[in-house]
């Protein structure tokens, strides 16, 4: 038999870093992080404000544990399609869509740390690194079509960062821009997009 696995259970600290990452993802939702205090995200994380610097160094140490986290969601929308081969447009639209609906309530801190040229370096390095990640992933499934003789010609690698660089833009618009598109048309022209600049052609 073999043996059984404890789990450690999550300490008070744990609990208390979780608490000033759900607080950042609420505070950073209504406000730019610059007119953010320390003192705020404290209070909303039920924590004293020397708590806050004994888990993180600054707003933007926190703003990157917020990212590094919380972007594995972008991971799971798309997973249907990034595991398919194949156009897959409904489960492309899908992962956009789910995508979007985050975009639209998470959209001022995503803009913060993915549009904006230079958001420190402790959320650069953390940018860079997923997507780098995105596009991995993106390439990967390229690769396959690719070997199936499916797609245009082209380096996987540039054609996914085009397409993943296409997606970030057109939701940070979005949000930068509420009821300037019909989300529905927007969801099919991106979803075609995408498509033509992957295999040329569209269902």
């Amino acid at each position: 038999m073999p043996p059984i696995k404890s789990r450690r259970a999550p300490t008070k600290g744990d609990q208390r870093e979780q608490a000033l990452i759900d607080a950042a993802r609420t505070v950073f939702r209504d406000k730019p992080i610059s007119q953010v205090t320390i003192d705020e995200l404290a209070g909303a994380a039920g924590i004293a404000r020397s708590g806050f610097y004994f888990y993180f160094e600054s707003k933007q140490a926190l703003l990157a544990a917020l990212v590094d986290q919380r972007i594995a969601e972008a991971d799971l929308e798309m997973a249907e399609w990034l595991a398919a081969d194949g156009l897959g447009r409904d489960e492309l639209r899908r992962g956009l869509a789910a995508g979007l609906a985050r975009w639209k309530t998470d959209g001022r801190w995503l803009r913060e740390a993915f549009v904006t040229p230079d958001p420190g370096p402790e959320v650069m390095h953390v940018r860079d690194r997923l997507v780098d990640e995105g596009c991995t992933l993106f390439s990967k499934r390229i690769t396959r079509d690719a070997e199936a003789g499916r797609t245009v010609s082209g380096p996987p690698d540039l054609i996914a960062k085009m397409a993943v660089h296409l997606r970030s833009v057109m939701f940070a618009d979005v949000y930068g821009n509420p009821g300037a598109y019909d989300e529905d048309e927007l969801l099919d022209t991106l979803a075609d997009a995408v498509l033509r600049l992957v295999y040329g052609t569209t269902p």
